[in-house]
């Protein structure tokens, strides 16, 4: 995956954060109007501003940030408006205490942390999943467990079809389950091809299919699909196939948000898709040494995407999570010219055949 940054990022993003806040360019230029030239020479030392500026009027790069922070707020109300389902406010109908979610892959990792953050606030909690659950989450009252492989249409209508018996119908789809393979696309077999497609494409199908009527009949719903930043980054070395059914996440997500609005007239139901850089869990773990140095900086933690998930439920609205945020500028690689992208790719092969572990 791209490279992030340094450790500095943190301070120089804040600063970038201030510095596009349009009211704080705003309030600079009105103190440079309006203010007496004695109060802003002692503020501004003119010698110090002709070193840094060059002479040029410090109203012009105030005037730049101030453009710039009113674009990217604009830019930012209108996603949070799409993604909505060109709703200003939240979906109404909600009380996250005592709605039902059904989680797949939510034994390990980024899962089993949204499941146990979702339990903790009242919420009852449905996983679907091949691996048995943890005993410590056995004994959340709120937690139970169907063994099922997502991939397999019987499989998760068995499932939901006890689920709504017992249960009742869920509100709440987390499509998380998902699988990865470090091989290049020779070294790939047809069998894991076809688990992968599976558990990572076919299932949000197999889980939708069976929840979504009901929310489309009470017009309320939140479907999330955990797709990864290789959904933009598509062409990642030793990976394809797993960014290949990343994209297809996306693609999902994408295409469902215009069904539900469009097709079944439901604008209460929202999906939202998630895409996290690389996160230290069991499918990373063997590589996380190689991962760490090739980005520049620490994996995320499960506990870090889980609670970017939660917020966005308890927002009661549709969206674009990109974890971490600083990586949003990654999701424009699409749009960028064949050249640009290429360099990318060409940076990304590079570090993936210099580690001879994949």
């Amino acid at each position: 995956m791209a490279y992030l940054g340094s450790p500095t990022d943190g301070l120089l993003g804040s600063i970038k954060n201030v510095a596009l806040q349009p009211a704080v360019p705003a309030f600079a230029l009105l103190f440079l109007a309006y203010a007496p030239q004695d109060v802003v020479h002692r503020v501004l030392d003119p010698q110090v501003l002709q070193r840094i500026l060059g002479g040029m009027d410090v109203r012009t790069p105030l005037r730049i940030l101030l453009a710039l922070g009113v674009v990217r707020t604009l830019n930012r109300f209108l996603d949070r408006w799409a993604l909505n389902n060109w709703a200003l406010s939240a979906q109404s109908g909600w009380n996250l205490e005592g709605e039902l979610a059904v989680v797949t892959g939510g034994c390990k990792g980024i899962g089993r942390a949204i499941v146990l953050g979702l339990a903790a606030k009242g919420v009852k909690v449905a996983v679907l999943d091949v691996q048995e659950l943890p005993s410590d989450m056995a004994q959340v009252k709120a937690i139970k467990h169907w063994h099922c492989d997502v991939s397999s249409a019987e499989s998760v209508k068995a499932a939901a079809d006890d689920i709504r018996q017992t249960l009742g119908h869920p509100s709440i789809v987390i499509n998380n389950a998902g699988i990865g393979n470090f091989r290049s696309i020779l070294d790939t077999s047809d069998e894991f091809m076809r688990k992968i497609v599976g558990v990572n494409v076919v299932s949000l199908w197999t889980t939708t299919r069976e929840f979504l009527p009901n929310m489309i009949l009470k017009n309320k719903g939140h479907i999330i699909t955990m797709a990864s930043m290789a959904s933009y980054i598509v062409a990642l070395p030793v990976a394809v196939d797993y960014a290949a059914t990343k994209a297809g996440a996306l693609a999902f997500t994408d295409g469902l948000r215009a069904e539900i609005k469009h097709y079944y007239k439901a604008p209460g139901v929202v999906a939202t898709t998630v895409h996290p850089m690389w996160v230290h869990t069991d499918m990373t773990a063997e590589y996380k040494d190689h991962i760490v140095k090739a980005q520049g900086e620490p994996m995320l933690k499960p506990q870090d995407v889980a609670d970017a998930v939660l917020k966005q439920i308890q927002s009661c609205k549709g969206g674009h999570l990109i974890v971490p945020e600083k990586a949003s500028w990654l999701s424009a690689i699409r749009g960028f010219p064949s050249w640009m992208q290429e360099i990318i790719r060409d940076s990304e092969g590079r570090k993936a055949g210099a580690y001879k572990g994949y």
